[in-house]
């Protein structure tokens, strides 16, 4: 590994609109209760319901099918040191996801090769490395020179790479962040945006604990219990020793109906 200090992607946590917990408890009430919504929030800014309470029903509703509740709650978070090659990937997320990025114009290009993201596997081979910082360097000094030239400050920005340093804040529903870590936490992600996801996850875990347990990789027990991802790839997975995929789920099935029916046609015919 290269010794040279890359920049670093962070996740950091803002808060969210207002305590998840409350908020989930109410709307899954209002759903499922008689109670009166005024007098169900009374009694939950006065302390009246207990919060170990609200988080029993909330884990509770959590593993059930319906889903509607989990957008009422907005969580809030910025990343830094993120590339606009990550960003345009984060941006196929757009159902309960809202984002602002940072402008290109802002780009202190000043910092060099640290103006940009670097790939792990970039920073590990000497030889690759050497030639990717002489490539930055010639795009930013073509940059510059367009500038200089009077070329249109957005026009000029069509010569940067896709691994110009870029920062978001975005704000994400629970729904959308199930979604969001189901997929990019899973190994077949790019590298950069499943530590983006790992990081949410992680700072879920630390914040929210009760409902981090309904958060992680699609394939794991509190999410979807199997793999649908490409056959080959789910057979290279780590993962792929302790979860099934679903084609072998399916075959299974289809498997236990066979019998079933042979079983059948045998007791008819014995009969």
């Amino acid at each position: 590994m290269n010794d040279m200090a890359f920049p670093q992607l962070k996740v950091n946590f803002l808060g969210v609109s207002k305590d998840p917990i409350e908020v989930l408890y109410s709307a899954f009430r209002i759903c499922y209760s008689k109670d009166n919504a005024e007098e169900m929030w009374r009694k939950i800014r006065a302390g009246e319901i207990e919060r170990a309470k609200m988080e029993s029903f909330v884990a509770e509703k959590l593993s059930t099918g319906h889903t509607s509740p989990l957008r009422q709650v907005v969580f809030v978070f910025v990343v830094d040191n993120i590339s606009r090659a990550c960003t345009a990937q984060f941006n196929r997320h757009h159902i309960g996801v809202e984002r602002e990025e940072m402008s290109q114009r802002y780009v202190e290009f000043n910092q060099g090769i640290k103006a940009f993201v670097t790939p792990p596997s970039i920073q590990e081979n000497p030889q690759i490395l050497q030639k990717w910082q002489k490539l930055q360097k010639e795009t930013v000094q073509f940059y510059d020179e367009c500038l200089a030239e009077g070329i249109q400050k957005e026009d000029a920005r069509f010569a940067l790479p896709m691994a110009t340093l870029s920062r978001e804040q975005f704000a994400m529903g629970f729904q959308a962040m199930q979604q969001f870590l189901d997929v990019r936490m899973c190994e077949r992600a790019q590298w950069e945006i499943r530590e983006m996801a790992k990081q949410i996850y992680k700072i879920m875990k630390h914040e929210f604990p009760h409902l981090a347990e309904r958060l992680g990789i699609k394939c794991w027990e509190n999410r979807n219990l199997y793999c649908d991802e490409d056959y080959k790839a789910y057979q290279a997975c780590l993962w792929s020793k302790s979860r099934p995929h679903k084609q072998d789920l399916a075959d299974l099935w289809q498997n236990e109906k066979l019998s079933h029916r042979k079983a059948l046609k045998d007791e008819g015919a014995g009969s």
